[in-house]
């Protein structure tokens, strides 16, 4: 699907411009960057066939063709990543290919595009839209391109947009035998399951209200379709000794609260939810404070802290990490030419007392370079914790040299 939507509107883009009148000539914009990647897994791997060591190379590029007065846009922005090991990581996607029409407080987009929701650090429970790319970054912050129509309304009372999806993305997962990070699992794509008698084709529909009330911002979201987190089932199998399991995606509605409150040097966060699947419903919040010493020392540099926690009512039942955890982080920003900035983190399960922790750190290099240094891994590992058991040598240190044009 992604190369034949490819093929499709560049042509159309293209007609656009060829018959737009004098008066609405179309500006065109060519973008994107190139990068060349290397991983190290420091710790021993579960079998032989893991390496220790990976390298790859990806890019994305922008394609942009916009009216001279701001109300027709076609913009094409492909993705892809070739890696020297793992085939499952070697992928591409189109993170937009779309059609926007805007007119004054009104705005229509159709086609394929990234919608980010959420304003905490550490866990995005609101940000729904959008399929993981599970395959590009643990962190889950990289998204596949979802195909969409969109309305949007922004009046004093605030803005409202609503969202009709028509297919679903399935999230891909490393090979089980050459990939890292790995959990030590196969995840059979040929039986994914699907509650929906309509399978990947089932209507998705989502609406968002958003507003600005003095220091608050405020949004309210509500969502019905398909899970974008598969729950995952063993079906009884192995594939060379590693037990099988099948993707399994419920539908799920959920009702959505994020909240940002900018108190001078402060920032406070929080993000709700309620939602239900298999006729179950559950709630979960994660929320904390950011501060911020603008010009520490009269250095020029900024210095910010993060204090946040993850909350399910389910806590050790929860199908995912994060039932009752605490996030600490350090941001600095040089604030210089080079754009240089390191951010340090770590997050304590107040269940089983495991540990884990992150490094990101990026600085330009001239004016199209940019070098990002990410180390990611886990200090303890407690004896029930088995999200942290099932991750415990899979530490890892990525480094990437970006080429932007």
């Amino acid at each position: 699907m992604p190369l034949r939507l490819t093929r499709h509107l560049i042509p159309v883009a293209a007609a656009l411009g060829l018959m737009a009148p004098p008066a609405m000539a179309l500006d065109i914009d060519f973008e994107g960057y190139l990068e060349i990647e290397a991983r190290n897994f420091p710790q021993t791997a579960r079998n032989d066939d893991q390496r220790e060591n990976f390298s790859s190379v990806a890019g994305e590029f922008e394609l942009g063709f916009y009216s001279d007065n701001g109300r027709h846009a076609v913009i094409v922005k492909p993705f892809g990543r070739a890696d020297e090991h793992d085939h499952e990581r070697t992928h591409m996607d189109l993170r937009e290919a779309k059609y926007r029409y805007v007119n004054g407080a009104y705005e229509f987009t159709f086609g394929v595009d990234k919608e980010f929701w959420g304003v905490t650090e550490f866990l995005h429970l609101v940000d729904i839209i959008n399929q993981t790319d599970n395959v590009e970054s643990p962190d889950g912050e990289q998204k596949l391109g979802q195909p969409m129509v969109k309305f949007s309304m922004a009046q004093s009372w605030g803005t409202l947009t609503g969202y009709f999806m028509p297919a679903f993305r399935l999230r891909q997962f490393y090979d089980p035998l050459t990939g890292r990070p790995s959990a030590g699992f196969v995840v059979n794509d040929e039986t994914t399951f699907f509650e929906s008698e309509h399978g990947r084709s089932n209507p998705d529909y989502a609406l968002r209200y958003g507003h600005n009330i003095g220091a608050f911002d405020v949004g309210l979201s509500w969502f019905d379709g398909t899970a974008r987190t598969p729950q995952l089932e063993p079906n009884g199998d192995s594939y060379n000794g590693l037990p099988v399991l099948n993707a399994y995606y419920p539908l799920r509605t959920q009702l959505g609260l994020d909240a940002q409150a900018t108190l001078g040097s402060w920032l406070l966060k929080l993000e709700a939810i309620k939602s239900e699947e298999n006729d179950i419903t559950n709630a979960r919040a994660t929320g904390g404070v950011e501060y911020t010493f603008y010009n520490l020392f009269n250095s020029g540099t900024d210095v910010g802290l993060v204090a946040e926690y993850m909350w399910d009512e389910r806590e050790l039942d929860a199908p995912h990490p994060f039932g009752n955890d605490v996030g600490i982080g350090l941001r600095w920003t040089a604030n210089d030419v080079q754009s240089t900035s390191i951010l340090i983190g770590g997050i304590v399960d107040l269940d089983t007392d495991s540990t884990a922790f992150s490094v990101e750190a990026e600085r330009r290099l001239g004016q199209n370079f940019k070098v990002i240094l990410e180390a990611r891994g886990q200090n303890y590992v407690g004896d029930d914790d088995v999200w942290a058991n099932a991750l415990a040598n899979e530490d890892f240190v990525r480094l990437r040299l970006n080429w932007f044009f």
